[in-house]
Parts: C-alpha cells; structure tokens; sequence
C-alpha cells in the first residue's frame, strides 16, 4: 500500500506547497479484510456480484440517494434524484446507481464495489466489533508526533 501510495501523496503535497514528505513519515494501515467477512467472503480477487437488490433499506439506500444528490449537485451530466426521464427502471437504488454510473466521479467504479463500500460504511458506523479494530489498526500505526525543527512530525 505505501508503495502505490506515497509516490501520489508526495507530488499532491509538492504540488500545493508542502515541504518534501520523507517516504518514512507516511504510515498505511490495511483494514479492508474486517470487511470482506462483512460481505461474505473472506477472501477474493473481486467483489462479491452484488447488486441493486443488495442494497440494504435504511442507512446504506440513504447514504447511496445523498451521494446521488450530491452528484447531481456538482456534476452537470448527472440527472438528479427527481427528473423525469423516459426510462423504465423503476427503485430509486436502481436510479441512483445508474445515475451514480454516468458521473465523472463514480464512472469507472464497477456497481457491486459501490454497493460493497455501502455496506462497509454501513459495518464501520453500526457494529461495534468492526468499528473497534479498524480503530485498533490505526492506532497501531500512528506514533506520537514530535517536535522536530519547528514542525509537529509523526514518528
């Protein structure tokens, strides 16, 4: 991960100003396997096919309809959440990931990986257990900062 990272976070950081940021002062931590359990696997290449119907009532469909509001609201070629078209496709969680499909910033993100981040979202923000050791693995890779030549620097 630190190696797919930081060459990107580093020329981010340049490009707006920042001092150099040493390879040594990014740290990464990997959670993402507390999630995979959470979607029924353990292990895979891919994302579980999931799909409109696997979009859970409640906090995943309105987390999924106000990222469909918001697309609208900065994208100009997403239609929003009450425009008339001639489709057919009838759910509003159909409508949003189709929407959600055409946008500059969900374009390229296969629809089960949108509905699989719905439901990790979801396992973060409700479940203890999940919640707890996604904390634990980024408390274990943040040190403490230090003062070092007039900057705060983690360590």
């Amino acid at each position: 991960m630190h190696a797919a990272r930081y060459p990107a976070l580093a020329d981010g950081l340049t490009r707006a100003g920042a001092p150099p940021l040493p390879e040594s002062d990014l740290e990464c931590a990997f959670y993402g396997d507390l999630f995979r359990i959470f979607v029924g696997r353990t292990l895979a290449v891919q994302d579980p096919p999931l799909d409109a119907s696997d979009v859970a009532e409640g906090l995943e469909s309105d987390l999924l309809l106000a990222l469909w509001a918001e697309a609208a609201r900065t994208d100009e070629t997403v239609l929003p959440p009450g425009a008339r078209t001639l489709a057919r496709t009838s759910g509003a969680v159909q409508r949003a990931l189709n929407a959600l499909s055409r946008s500059r910033f969900f374009a390229g993100v296969a629809l089960r990986t949108l509905v699989a981040g719905l439901k990790q979202v979801r396992a973060y923000l409700t479940d203890p257990v999940v919640h707890a050791a996604v904390q634990q693995r980024l408390a274990d890779r943040i040190a403490p900062a230090v003062q070092v030549a007039g900057q705060r620097r983690a360590v």
